[in-house]
């Protein structure tokens, strides 16, 4: 019989780790080939809003320069940037990225519409500009983002905040324009799905050490010098998730949810702010991922979007009749209770009439 040698899971899961790491090895690593090519904005431009003003006051505003590396606050205040970009002609036909991390939460802005929520806590810090550039009218364009001082869970350490915390600010550390290699990025996917199947699976499950055999047969086929060795280390990921199991076994589904607070560590009028954000990013996803299902509740929450961001109103509901975006729960917000009965009469009265 061949003598098959058995391979230590945590040394291997280590080395699968440290292959897509964004801390360790990365100007060897496959994550370092993630993108190719990289150029700075041609301007950056600030204005310090007085509150959560709409995009039509922002553009009212006064704007100055500014520059990589200057800190902006306190917290919970609100700085619109406008950016001038100018994207090299050699990168027509490949797929380019807005970089911004301030290291708060952030909405992207294009031609008056909100596009997509960043967030530097979740790592959340590209937008794209475009899937395939285009040389007549993607070349030049001009960006607005619309920075909110805080983190994902406000502004402290959750629910403990500090008198530092409230003294806070927060500094633009990355704002650059870079060629996005979707190769690179889909085979860092496979990788960290097959590390974390085979790191989760019990000790005695045999699937979770067919998914370390393979991940660790990949990061040996791979040469990040090397495109060629790229889609020979994708059909073993391939061949692995392609294996299906017996009729006797469950079929699961996983679906896309955003738990947003109603109310919790940030004010209501926060709350708005992180929908558009959250539910732009989840509308870009849509668009590229037709069998993408969300399930989203809260009537509330959908009555502020429909208020104060009506291109992105008009997108859920052109997703909702599509069965992608898919509301559910039946209340007005995600509540504890007495509250639940009039929450629920609400949250009815406005999906039977909204969404019939």
């Amino acid at each position: 019989m061949e003598h098959v040698p058995f391979k230590h899971k945590r040394t291997t899961l280590e080395r699968a780790e440290k292959f897509i790491s964004s801390d360790y090895f990365t100007d060897i690593n496959l994550r370092s080939r993630l993108y190719t090519e990289r150029t700075s904005l041609a301007s950056i431009h600030h204005y310090a809003a007085d509150g959560r003003i709409s995009y039509t006051e922002a553009m009212d505003g006064k704007y100055q320069s500014a520059n990589l590396g200057q800190s902006f606050g306190p917290v919970w205040s609100t700085h619109w940037f406008k950016l001038e970009v100018v994207i090299p002609s050699t990168w027509i036909g490949q797929e380019v990225h807005l970089l911004w991390n301030s290291a708060t939460e952030a909405l992207v802005w294009l031609n008056g519409e909100p596009r997509q929520g960043l967030s530097a806590d979740n790592g959340r810090i590209s937008y794209i500009i475009s899937h395939n550039l285009r040389g007549d009218t993607d070349l030049q364009q001009t960006i607005h983002v619309e920075m909110a001082c805080n983190h994902l869970f406000g502004i402290g350490n959750v629910a403990i905040v500090t008198q530092e915390d409230d003294k806070k600010t927060f500094a633009l550390t990355q704002a650059e324009l870079a060629v996005f290699n979707r190769d690179v990025f889909n085979l860092i996917l496979d990788i960290e799905t097959l590390h974390d199947i085979a790191k989760e699976c019990p000790e005695e499950n045999q699937r979770g050490y067919q998914a370390l055999y393979a991940v660790n047969d990949m990061i040996n086929i791979l040469n990040v010098s090397d495109t060629s060795t790229y889609s020979r280390a994708r059909e073993i990921a391939q061949n692995f998730f392609q294996q299906k199991n017996g009729q006797s076994q469950h079929t699961l589904f996983a679906m896309g949810h955003a738990h947003i607070d109603t109310a919790w560590l940030w004010p209501y009028a926060e709350t708005i702010r992180k929908c558009a954000r959250s539910w732009s990013c989840t509308l870009r996803l849509m668009e590229k991922y037709p069998e993408f299902i969300f399930t989203c509740s809260q009537a509330q929450q959908y009555a502020w979007v429909k208020e104060r961001y009506p291109k992105i109103w008009t997108d859920i509901c052109t997703f909702v009749h599509r069965g992608q975006f898919v509301p559910v729960g039946g209340t007005w917000v995600e509540m504890d209770g007495y509250s639940k009965w009039r929450s629920l009469y609400q949250a009815i009265s406005v999906w039977t009439t909204v969404f019939h």
